[in-house]
């Protein structure tokens, strides 16, 4: 039995990676027994000093608090700027790693509230079922519209696509325009076994149908899905049905939903899960984070090499690398020997088909973004357009002091105003820069693993050409986010048929093996928290499910984290250490 080390390098420091770190210690000990387990070594590089990836925290300060009797004090409040809540209705890992790091007791319920607006006042629709504190008027709730008949077609018309995309009838390329199109040719056929399945009850020769659905799918359905951080450019039409409705699936499922924010940031659990997989106390493999690194690596059938990149040259040798980034950036990061060439080839072919969006995530008080009427501000807030105006991805506005569900928060309550908001939004100069608020340290009761949040940010900012001294201290992040079109559903198949392959290699001794795997947002769905987990959850399996526990028949290595630093003199090669 070969039971030397496995030393796992993973590059990206986002959710992916850190979830890689948390499954090799916990699938380690589940599989291979406490002490095999111990014989995997995990480094993770982050080359940012902040973790996060696409969540980023920021701190802002609204003015000061008057309070009777007190001296006026700052109203510091948190808003997140990228990843801002989940649905622990059907995140079921986020829940169990949430629970275990003593976390689930901070997510709070958000104020799930939507308003769908034009600013010639034209549209205004408020989804408020989930309203729990507020007002509601009923000349705009969408479940009143209508003598409620468009919202109980809306209900119709989800179920029947969330049938279609979980009965893999359709393909990548069956497009959203295809799915409308089809519910306006023929209503009966498309939507009448979802009408049965909710009890409800439609006349399919009503006149009027064909114009709500009409409106149903530029009203609602193409503004939000415009609205999707993974929306593709070219208007929501053309994308595949299963991008959105995946994420429907995921995001707003259950029965009911059970929506809820990070409290203090969705940076902070991250931070959290940070400190639980590198604590001295936590069985498994030892794990290191070196934040403030970038490597690039060199690969070859005997393993990887990690290199500093400027200034130090220092290295890291591993066995397997797993790359937790975006697809973008990965192949940069990678030099192939030639006894890879053929695997170069091949995942350059993969990962050349995966696009990616860039916005900005901006916290301000620039309330010109959103609805001309006030009380129909709700926690998000999408601006409906005009048919032939598909070329905005990014347009959604929250109200963060809604998101936070301040109603049922009496410290914030009181606080009154003023309101403050995060839009998503393809250029900064949307938003003036004197209502783009600015950066601030956390402050001194926030939570210990947030010290430096606000300044130290996480993000891709830094990615950026110069950046104007006027916005370099404000709130704002650059966002980028894999378009989820028919070629990225393509490639994340095909990233799986290579990750088998090269678990089947590994296992089977074959010495053309490369020593490198994928996780991050790409690989999985629409690249939600929970998916992340997932697909770290399902490598961590692969690479743990050799044969007579053979750990390192091959000694590869995996990159996707931060590997444990060993500095070697005069730049020689410093490799993981063979025991912990």
């Amino acid at each position: 039995m070969d039971l030397a080390p496995l030393r796992v390098a993973i590059i990206g420091g986002g959710v992916s990676g850190l979830s890689l770190a948390y499954y090799l210690q916990k699938l380690g000990c589940q599989k291979l027994g406490d002490e095999a387990a111990h014989q995997i070594e995990v480094t993770l590089f982050e080359r940012k000093a902040s973790l996060g990836g696409n969540a980023e925290t920021v701190w802002v300060d609204l003015g000061n608090r008057r309070l009777p009797g007190k001296p006026e004090m700052p109203y510091r409040r948190w808003a997140d700027l990228g990843v801002n809540d989940v649905n622990l209705a059907t995140y079921q890992r986020l829940r169990t790693i949430l629970a275990e790091l003593g976390e689930l007791e901070h997510m709070k319920p958000l104020e799930n509230s939507e308003c769908y607006f034009s600013h010639d006042g034209g549209v205004a629709l408020t989804d408020d079922r989930d309203l729990v504190r507020g007002v509601s008027d009923p000349a705009h709730e969408l479940s009143l519209v209508d003598g409620g008949r468009l919202a109980m077609l809306i209900a119709v018309v989800h179920r029947s696509a969330i049938n279609l995309v979980e009965s893999r009838r359709i393909t990548p390329r069956y497009t959203v325009d295809d799915f409308f199109d089809a519910c306006a040719a023929a209503p009966a056929e498309m939507l009448s076994e979802a009408a049965e399945q909710l009890s409800a009850t439609f006349d399919w020769d009503d006149p009027e149908l064909s114009a709500r659905l009409e409106r149903i799918r530029h009203t609602v359905y193409y503004p939000r899905i415009s609205a999707m951080y993974f929306a593709d450019d070219r208007g929501p039409g053309g994308m595949p049905l299963q991008a959105p409705f995946e994420y429907y699936r995921l995001q707003e499922g259950g029965s009911p939903p059970d929506r809820r924010y990070f409290e203090h940031g969705a940076q902070h659990w991250l931070e959290a899960l940070a400190a639980h997989v590198t604590g001295p106390l936590t069985p498994g493999p030892r794990v290191e984070i070196l934040r403030g690194i970038e490597v690039e690596a060199r690969l070859s059938t005997q393993g990887v090499t990690l290199t500093e990149r400027a200034p130090g040259d220092r290295r890291w040798e591993a066995d397997l690398l797993i790359m937790a980034t975006h697809a973008e950036d990965a192949l940069p990061l990678l030099t192939f020997d030639d006894d890879l060439n053929e695997s170069q080839r091949e995942l350059q072919h993969i990962l050349g088909k995966v696009r990616y969006t860039r916005s900005f995530g901006v916290c301000h008080t620039s309330a010109a973004r959103l609805p001309p009427n006030p009380n129909l501000w709700r926690t998000r807030n999408i601006e409906v357009r005009g048919r032939e105006d598909t070329f905005h991805p990014y347009r959604i506005d929250y109200v963060v002091n809604r998101h936070q569900n301040d109603a049922e928060n009496p410290c914030y309550d009181r606080a009154g105003l003023p309101q403050f908001f995060v839009s998503l939004v393809d250029d900064l100069n949307r938003i003036p820069r004197s209502e783009m608020l600015d950066r601030h340290a956390a402050p001194p009761d926030a939570p210990e693993s947030l010290a430096g949040a606000g300044l130290g940010a996480a993000g891709y900012r830094d990615r950026l050409p110069a950046i104007e001294s006027a916005l370099e201290a404000k709130a704002w992040t650059l966002f980028k986010h894999n378009v989820l079109d028919a070629d990225c559903l393509e490639a994340q198949a095909e990233i799986e048929r290579y990750h088998q392959s090269t678990a089947r290699k590994r296992f089977e001794g074959q010495r053309d093996l490369c020593p490198l795997l994928f996780a991050g947002g790409w690989t999985r769905g629409a690249g939600l928290q929970e998916q992340c987990l997932e697909q770290s959850a399902h490598l961590v399996a692969l690479l743990l499910a050799a044969p007579e526990r053979r750990l390192n028949p091959l000694r590869l290595a995996a990159s996707g984290g931060q590997a444990r630093q060993r500095h070697s003199q005069a730049g020689g090669v410093a490799p993981l250490p063979a025991s912990l």
